[in-house]
């Protein structure tokens, strides 16, 4: 099981939509086997995949990260405890012509109240026996590497350095998503600042996937070119992950919004999530899902676009 990390030390940049995104995708048209672990206790992505009272009685069941992770840290960690702490969302709807359902997807959430737990935990530890518990979620993950095909990790929406590291600890590939304005090009430098001193703290280099920018309303903007160029600039010299092709950028806000919603995750198919196959938004969604693939050296030949789906999103594009 390889892992990704969509990762970025700023709140609202869209870690937990590409999240979901990349989960729907991966493994509703491609048939990977996707596990999205959740570090933040907000638990946006949790919500968008896992209906409220199931995720409520699972809290009650004990079944969470958290807990999972106060186990580890205490030497306690087992495959059956990973296992039954891992929430699946299981299709609700069948395969039939022009609809494609929204497959199984295992998730580990985090529960608030254990995670305030364990950080007061973690926090009163000297830092050098905080140190050795950075791995902790890498063994989580490595008791299950052989259910899942891919791990999908979101960060919480601000920078918590033990959960940061932790996260960072257990992450193969990092794709960065952006928002293309002033405020959030300006924190780059914190971000990778993170990447590299994980690999200080940890001895372990968490290699470049991708750079994503999210919630593009106008490419004809000064803004948007502004920093598009400076971050193509920032990738030149390695201080960022490669950008991703224009023609995956998440440029439409209130479909993306509308995506993971409140209600959204009762939704049983692609196309009621994320509008018609050809809509320029969902089309966007599956070229972003094939070249993470690629860039992981996972080819897949499952999701072939149509001629007049791919026409549609490049003259949308165009006209942005």
């Amino acid at each position: 099981m390889q892992s990704v990390g969509v990762f970025h030390t700023k709140g609202g940049v869209g870690k937990s939509a590409v999240t979901v995104f990349l989960a729907d995708f991966l493994s509703s048209l491609h048939e990977r086997r996707i596990l999205v672990v959740d570090l933040d206790p907000q638990g946006s992505s949790t919500r968008a995949l896992i209906p409220e009272p199931r995720l409520k009685e699972a809290f009650d069941e004990g079944r969470s990260l958290s807990k999972v992770l106060a186990a580890t840290s205490k030497g306690k960690l087992t495959r059956k405890a990973v296992e039954h702490a891992i929430i699946h969302r299981t299709p609700t709807s069948k395969p039939r012509r022009g609809s494609v359902p929204l497959a199984e997807v295992g998730v580990l959430a985090t529960e608030p109240r254990g995670y305030r737990s364990l950080a007061d935990v973690m926090g009163e530890l000297p830092k050098a026996e905080r140190k050795k518990h950075l791995c902790m979620l890498r063994k989580v993950l490595d008791e299950v590497a052989d259910d899942f095909d891919l791990a999908l990790i979101d960060f919480p929406g601000s920078e918590l350095p033990f959960w940061t590291f932790m996260g960072l600890r257990a992450t193969d590939f990092w794709l960065l998503p952006e928002i293309p304005d002033y405020f959030s090009a300006a924190a780059v430098d914190l971000v990778t600042d993170s990447v590299l001193q994980t690999r200080v703290l940890t001895g372990h280099a968490v290699k470049p996937l991708g750079t994503l920018l999210t919630i593009c309303p106008n490419r004809s903007s000064t803004v948007y070119k502004k920093t598009r160029t400076a971050l193509a600039h920032l990738e030149t010299l390695a201080a960022i992950p490669p950008l991703f092709p224009k023609d995956c950028e998440i440029l439409h806000r209130p479909d993306a919004q509308k995506a993971i919603d409140w209600g959204t995750e009762q939704l049983s198919t692609l196309s009621q999530r994320y509008g018609a196959a050809s809509s320029p938004f969902h089309v966007g969604l599956r070229k972003l899902a094939k070249h993470v693939l690629t860039r992981l050296g996972d080819v897949s030949d499952r999701d072939q676009l149509s001629f007049v789906a791919d026409l549609r999103r490049k003259l949308t594009d165009y006209w942005r």
